[in-house]
């Protein structure tokens, strides 16, 4: 039983959590669009599944607690890891052109 509660108590805590990392992300790609315009929308979408995430949660709980806590972990994850890695590709890009910029001007 102790189990069955503490796997329920996670699940709430891991669907917060996705709440609120899924409205931070899609607020804050707007806002990164003029900065990192290549992957402002990598970041958006890695917002909108982390609310999508949350919703599957939702929609079937109190069921969805024995298996939400491996597969949507696992999705979030690799969304929030994809993002990470295309915001730094587009970061990489803007620092090689202000090098450019200040060694050819």
């Amino acid at each position: 039983m102790e189990a069955v509660e503490g796997a329920l108590s996670l699940t709430i805590v891991l669907t917060a959590f996705f709440v609120v990392e899924g409205v931070f992300q899609a607020a804050a790609a707007p806002i990164y669009r003029d900065a990192i315009p290549s992957s402002w929308g990598w970041l958006l979408a890695s917002g909108v599944a982390d609310l999508a995430l949350a919703g599957i949660i939702i929609a079937g709980w109190p069921g969805t607690a024995a298996w939400t806590l491996g597969l949507l972990v696992g999705v979030n994850l690799l969304t929030t890891g994809w993002a990470v890695v295309m915001v730094a590709l587009g970061a990489r890009d803007i620092a090689q052109s202000v090098k450019a910029s200040i060694a050819g001007g």
